[in-house]
């Protein structure tokens, strides 16, 4: 007999888990750096339209994909190394009566299941940075974009060098030690290369919130706003909050030292 889902949900299972499996786990999207704003910021730039044919790299909950899909009517691929993440996407897709026109799949940046010269456009948005070998996967999506193809990117970088604290906060949040040294000359330095050139940019600065927003907003989003969270008992409730509050709080300082960068890169 299945136990119900309030019943496996412990503050201890979920610490457990890692945080993309989490972020799948409670059906959130994962969204690129500026969210929405960053995708239509990317159909208009990038020339995206219903005849693109589109690669969601590293997709985690396929929100890029599906956006695009919901503006656009097209064709879109996504891949991710989260078997988790991937089945989220499915269903959303589903859920949207979609899945004829959105494909999800397990694998790695590393090694794309595709043919060469595929793709027009390749969504990655701040995905290089997680990436253990991003050389490699930057060759990968290289190789599978079609010339005068463009990789959508929206990477966040350091406007001033965080302190070691600030680090291993992150470290220990969400399982990921950012390069303090990753500043917008850094994602310059990594795109730039003889088969790429920068064919847009856009820069922002980001700010935190107050302890109270960040909490109240959290709370709002898990009792209210989040379409599986809001339907649990309130323990399951609270140990959802309990998680993601202590992913955000360290996300957040980090914020006061860091800007997104908006790039179109274009294959030569």
């Amino acid at each position: 007999m299945t136990k119900p889902v309030e019943k496996i949900i412990t503050p201890e299972f979920l610490r457990s888990m890692s945080y993309p499996d989490f972020v799948a786990l409670m059906k959130q999207d994962n969204t690129p750096p500026g969210s929405a704003y960053t995708v239509d910021y990317w159909i208009e730039h990038a020339s995206l339209s219903k005849d693109s044919v589109l690669l969601d790299l590293a997709c985690s909950t396929g929100y890029s994909s599906r956006r695009c899909f919901k503006k656009l009517n097209m064709y879109a691929h996504g891949i991710d190394i989260s078997e988790i993440a991937i089945n989220t996407a499915k269903e959303k897709a589903r859920n949207l009566g979609a899945q004829e026109q959105l494909s999800y799949q397990v694998s790695d940046a590393c090694s794309l299941p595709f043919s060469s010269n595929f793709f027009t456009h390749i969504l990655a948005g701040c995905n290089f940075a997680f990436i253990q070998d991003r050389k490699q996967a930057l060759s990968e999506v290289i190789r599978v974009l079609r010339k005068g193809g463009i990789i959508c990117t929206s990477n966040f970088y350091y406007r001033k060098v965080p302190g070691d604290d600030i680090i291993n906060n992150v470290y220990a949040a969400i399982g990921f030690r950012p390069d303090p040294h990753w500043n917008l000359q850094y994602w310059h330095d990594f795109f730039d290369c003889n088969e790429l050139e920068l064919y847009h940019e856009k820069n922002h600065e980001v700010t935190s919130q107050t302890s109270e927003e960040l909490k109240a907003n959290i709370s709002a989003y898990i009792k209210n706003d989040n379409e599986f969270t809001r339907s649990l008992d309130e323990a399951a409730q609270n140990a959802f909050y309990e998680r993601f509050l202590a992913i955000r709080e360290p996300l957040n300082t980090q914020r006061d030292y860091q800007g997104v960068t908006i790039q179109l890169w274009r294959k030569k």
